[in-house]
């Protein structure tokens, strides 16, 4: 057994005992990360899948941090097929509209992610880390609150439509319940033919065949040679400075990774301990609403690392905010006593209903998300990747303090994170303080800004400026700030949202 200690966040009580397995075995913080990302692709499948992206931000100690991108990216489209997807609702927040179905599918970056970071910075072997996921198939999982919620919310209207997603999510005639237990049909195959042949087998083997064959036969897009074309790809993430702390944050082509950076440089530079909390709160809604306006315009323009740059200059940021004085993912944060850090996003979108029959993998919906299409569906080109909100995160400073941290949540993702952070290193909360504190979101409703917020939130100063919707309770909506924290010490610890089920692991 290592010697090296571990702390784990993140949504399952199953995916954090995958990773509990790896670091009893050896494995060092990167083999436990992409362990415990695997086994979400069952235990939180809707929130992720193999069908689905990831980004993966890695710093080792005394080593530049990096970010794997394995954002879904854009089919060869010859021509569009207006009866390819479906139109819903969910009614989730104020309701969101999106398209589903066998024309809302991009080509899938999660495994292609995963391997990477296991080839370039894992320790173990590739089918030791495989092991515990593949037994979790073969035996079942509990499914969690987070399951159960999402399939009473978005199960009829998008997961009974097909046969194959019928078999996998409303067995016995209804949809999964909270502790029922539960498997994907043919899983554990597809699997154990990773294990043995690795990532190809998915973007170039018989499992590629079977997605061209089921897509392609209802008017999709996909192909098996879009699947064997893609590339993860290692970016050098954003750095900026906060509170004595470097945070390293997603880079372009995602935007929200530079969103994150904003609104924190924003709140960095009318930052005052002294401001009362009505300021605070207005600073923070006036962040966000400068946030909202500023992703509209970066997202309908040239978005590059230039760009991304620029809009990260505090002075910059500063008068940006003076003038005016935006589902389904998961994140998982990593952290081990050596002091490296790993910080996984993953998301299916809101899912596109659709299981590869023979495989037991379900697709995201990504062409057919309005929030990811900015210029419009079907504007870019065979293999770029879409925007993304999702910008898992890291944070040290010069002590040896070292932190993991991100959150699901769509347009909330970066609200999230940029209060997670004011909470921790602003207002000197302690982590379990800065996780529970209630959130607000400032979203633009019908051409005015609203507020939305948890009980908790004070909104007296926020009145007169802003709209105010207020949640009964803390809801899943917020997002869930997972994070994993390595101490100058050496001691670790690990505090994950309950807003979701919410499961940590400390070694």
């Amino acid at each position: 057994m290592s010697s090296t200690k571990f702390a784990i966040a993140a949504d399952s009580p199953e995916t954090v005992r995958a990773g509990q397995i790896i670091a009893e075995n050896g494995g060092n913080a990167v083999d436990v990360a992409v362990g415990c990302a695997l086994a979400a692709s069952l235990a939180e499948v809707l929130m992720c899948s193999l069908g689905g992206s990831a980004f993966i931000s890695i710093k080792l100690p005394g080593k530049q941090p990096v970010v794997i991108d394995g954002a879904d990216a854009m089919p060869g489209i010859a021509s569009v097929k207006a009866h390819a997807w479906r139109e819903v609702v969910v009614p989730y927040g104020d309701g969101i509209a999106v398209n589903v179905g066998h024309g809302s599918i991009a080509i899938p970056g999660m495994l292609r992610a995963l391997e990477a970071a296991w080839t370039h910075y894992g320790h173990m072997p590739w089918k030791e880390i495989m092991a515990p996921v593949i037994q979790m198939a073969r035996e079942g999982v509990t499914a969690n609150m987070t399951l159960a919620a999402w399939l009473k919310l978005a199960g009829k209207r998008i997961f009974h439509h097909q046969a194959e997603s019928r078999k996998s999510f409303f067995p016995q005639g209804r949809a999964i319940q909270e502790n029922d237990l539960y498997t994907l049909p043919d899983y554990d195959q597809t699997l154990e033919a990773i294990a043995t042949e690795g990532a190809r087998v998915f973007y170039e083997g018989y499992i590629a065949e079977a997605f061209e064959q089921e897509i392609q036969s209802h008017d999709g897009y996909l192909t098996r040679s879009d699947m064997a074309n893609y590339r993860a790809i290692i970016r050098e993430p954003l750095v900026i400075s906060s509170q004595n702390y470097t945070l390293a944050l997603n880079p372009p082509p995602s935007i929200g990774g530079a969103m994150v950076g904003s609104m924190i440089g924003m709140i960095d530079s009318r930052w005052d301990p002294a401001l009362s909390s009505d300021d605070k709160i207005l600073l923070l809604a006036r962040a966000q609403e400068s946030m909202l306006n500023l992703r509209h315009e970066e997202a309908g323009g040239h978005w590059c690392e230039q760009r991304a740059f620029r809009i990260l200059e505090k002075a910059w940021l500063k008068k940006y905010l003076d003038k005016r004085m935006s589902p389904n993912t998961l994140h998982m944060s990593i952290v081990s006593s050596d002091g490296a850090a790993v910080s996984i996003t993953m998301s299916n979108g809101y899912g596109s209903g659709i299981t590869i029959p023979g495989t037991g993998v379900t697709c995201n919906n990504s062409l057919g998300e309005p929030e990811l299409n900015p210029h419009g569906f079907f504007t870019l080109k065979p293999q770029q990747r879409f925007v993304s909100n999702m910008s898992p995160a890291i944070a040290w400073n010069e002590a040896g303090r070292v932190i993991a941290m991100g959150s699901p949540g769509a347009s909330r993702i970066t609200t999230t994170i940029t209060q997670g952070w004011v909470n921790l290193a602003h207002n000197k909360l302690d982590p379990q303080a800065s996780v529970n504190a209630p959130r607000l979101h400032v979203d633009c409703q019908d051409d005015k800004y609203v507020v939305q917020h948890e009980p908790g939130v004070n909104t007296s100063g926020l009145k007169q400026h802003f709209q105010l919707r207020a949640f009964d309770n803390r809801d899943m909506y917020f997002g869930a700030f997972n994070i994993a924290i390595r101490d100058e010490n050496g001691r670790v610890e690990a505090v994950a949202d309950s807003r979701r089920h919410g499961a940590t692991y400390h070694s």
